[in-house]
């Protein structure tokens, strides 16, 4: 199979040409104002990628509505990828047993649970999106947008494009033979670019050799950042009278785009006795969860937990699912945005920051 993987993508090369070339001539479309692209005179501040999924832009909108909403008034709007529902829903409306994943889909959700006194909606058109939020929230002073890089019928004031640092977009093609929803030149109209999920320190990394591979210009700053891992949160009561330890033996449940670097978190301090993967955004079933208790814990081992992320915590409590998932022993490992330099994050504090002082004026 994995001499035969390479192969496969090769012949998917002209494909993925040929998609690139759609994705090349919609934006010259609206480059040059034959599509109508609509803006706001506000802030918007969209957080995207060039890939398809798992780039980290979650954790990234967290630390921008840490950040922000230190001084001033933070919106969020996002399409609300793999809810069952269509149009705009604004969670702060709702009462909090309405509030599922499938309402607003789980990473919305999972925002909303962090920074409940921000205003937050979902829409797919994200122009009617911010109208409602803004009507709702008439002092809002910038909106944070996440994965519309490519919604191109809206401009936002600025873009932010996040690329992994073990498959950035110098090393990838155009789908169906890769990842990219378009070609990397795309990234030419990028305010900032941040390298993700990287695993090595600041100073041993080629900064501008980077830069020639990332194909950026002169005036886009480039960042790295890595991930921060917080201690799992028991988040059942069949998780609350659980100690971990070295010995604990953990089945690690995930539905995300790059699992990875949660499992190599895990095996840091504890064995992986098994790794239950489905694709991101998976919505779980009754039937799944209790196969999972059947397979896993119908003998009450002592030493065996559930451990998931803060996105798969979101889809594990939907209704359909909440008593089957009560049964299970689950901790929750949270996860942190850092800059791999204190001098990074302050510069890039300061480009934000500036932007949005400028844009208000």
């Amino acid at each position: 199979m994995s001499k035969l993987l390479p192969f496969v993508r090769r012949s998917l090369i002209p494909f993925g040409w040929l998609f690139g070339q759609v994705a090349r001539v919609r934006r010259w479309l609206y480059a040059q104002h034959i599509l109508k692209s609509s803006h706001t005179d506000i802030p918007v501040i969209c957080v995207g990628n060039l890939a398809v999924g798992g780039t980290g832009k979650t954790p990234h909108v967290t630390y921008l509505s840490e950040m922000l909403s230190e001084q001033c008034n933070v919106a969020m709007l996002s399409r609300g990828y793999g809810r069952k529902t269509k149009g705009y829903i604004l969670a702060n409306e709702k009462a909090p047993e309405q509030l599922t994943a499938e309402l607003i889909g789980d990473e919305p959700l999972l925002m909303h649970l962090r920074f409940p006194e921000l205003p937050l909606a979902v829409d797919g058109d994200r122009y009617e999106g911010i109208c409602n939020l803004r009507n709702y929230a008439p002092k809002t002073d910038v909106v944070l947008m996440d994965d519309a890089f490519q919604h191109l019928n809206f401009t936002p004031s600025f873009r932010i494009i996040l690329t992994e640092y073990e498959r950035p977009y110098f090393r990838d093609y155009p789908m169906p033979a890769g990842r990219l929803r378009e070609f990397p030149e795309a990234v030419s109209i990028a305010d900032v670019v941040i390298v993700t999920k990287t695993n090595v320190p600041l100073e041993n990394i080629d900064k501008e050799q980077w830069r020639k591979d990332l194909r950026l210009k002169s005036h886009q700053p480039l960042f790295f950042t890595h991930y921060t891992y917080i201690d799992p949160i028991p988040v059942t009561k069949k998780a609350q009278n659980i100690t971990l330890n070295d010995d604990t033996e953990v089945v690690a449940l995930t539905g995300i785009a790059q699992p990875q670097p949660f499992l190599e978190r895990i095996l840091l301090h504890h064995p992986i006795y098994h790794h239950i993967k489905y694709q991101d955004h998976h919505n779980y079933t009754e039937v799944e969860i209790q196969q999972m208790y059947k397979r896993f814990f119908a003998d009450n081992p002592e030493n065996r937990v559930i451990l998931t992320t803060e996105k798969d915590w979101m889809r594990l409590q939907t209704e359909s699912v909440k008593k089957a998932v009560s049964l299970l022993p689950i901790f929750v490992v949270p996860v942190e945005v850092e800059f791999l330099f204190d001098a990074e994050k302050d510069n890039f504090k300061k480009i934000i920051e500036d932007h949005v002082r400028r844009k208000e004026k």
